[in-house]
């Protein structure tokens, strides 16, 4: 018996120590201070200094953003004083800076970091991977093509609901709206034919508002909208990485 106690607090004192390492991680994703790089990783115990007139914003522990603004001098651990582990914003965003938000290739389709929309986007379903798409409810969907893609039409099939539509892209265009003959359906997976492409599998998540701006990489976490995240997260950085 006194063996499997000592057994057991070992595995909790490893335990706290991974939860407390994992506490301890935070991102810069933005930054005025020369001496703070953009994805610098800042420990637990580590202390921040940022001067008066500028600014950092980083990724907390919780996956919620937070920006600093100075003076501040402090330790991470009283900025992220009280709140809960959010591993799997941690664990993407440590993918996201290590491949700049690449993406493998599939068939038909090239790696690369960008959806074929601009920038972030609510509305934008990419037609060329599979995937998971945060959505709000109400808002207009646009089906999106990538530049060198040369079909100009595509289907959109709900085979739970036996629903059909189909839609063309003006010539030129890498826009083009989602049939309204096909529900938008909250946890629904969609089959995108799109000739001379392998089918795709896209599940649609619907939101019933946006989350407000410093919640945005959780919640898309949360609903497993991992191209999104990665979409943010090279808005908010640029690309850029120390």
């Amino acid at each position: 018996m006194k063996h499997l106690l000592t057994a057991a607090t070992a595995c909790l004192i490893l335990f706290g120590a991974a939860m407390a390492q994992g506490q301890g991680r935070m991102y810069v994703i933005e930054s005025s201070v020369t001496a703070i790089k953009i994805g610098k990783e800042y420990a637990l115990s580590d202390t921040i200094d940022v001067p008066a007139g500028a600014s950092i914003r980083a990724v907390m522990p919780s996956g919620k953003t937070q920006t600093i603004r100075g003076p501040y001098s402090g330790s991470v651990a009283d900025l992220a004083k009280g709140q809960k582990l959010n591993e799997r914003v941690l664990s993407w965003i440590t993918t996201f800076f290590e491949t700049g938000g690449a993406r493998e290739s599939t068939p038909g389709t090239t790696r690369g970091m960008q959806p074929a929309s601009a920038g972030f986007s609510w509305t934008a379903v990419p037609v060329s991977d599979d995937g998971t798409i945060c959505v709000i409810r109400g808002q207009a969907l646009q089906l999106v093509r990538e530049a060198a893609q040369a079909a100009e039409r595509i289907a959109i099939v709900d085979v739970e609901r036996s629903r059909k539509g189909d839609a063309r892209w003006e010539r030129g265009s890498r826009i083009t709206t989602w049939p309204p003959t096909v529900d938008v359906r909250s946890e629904a997976t969609y089959t995108l034919l799109v000739p001379d492409l392998p089918p795709r599998q896209v599940t649609l998540r619907v939101l019933e508002n946006a989350p407000a701006d410093d919640d945005i990489l959780a919640e898309l976490a949360t609903r497993g909208c991992r191209r999104q995240f990665d979409v943010w997260m090279q808005v908010h950085t640029k690309g850029k990485a120390s």
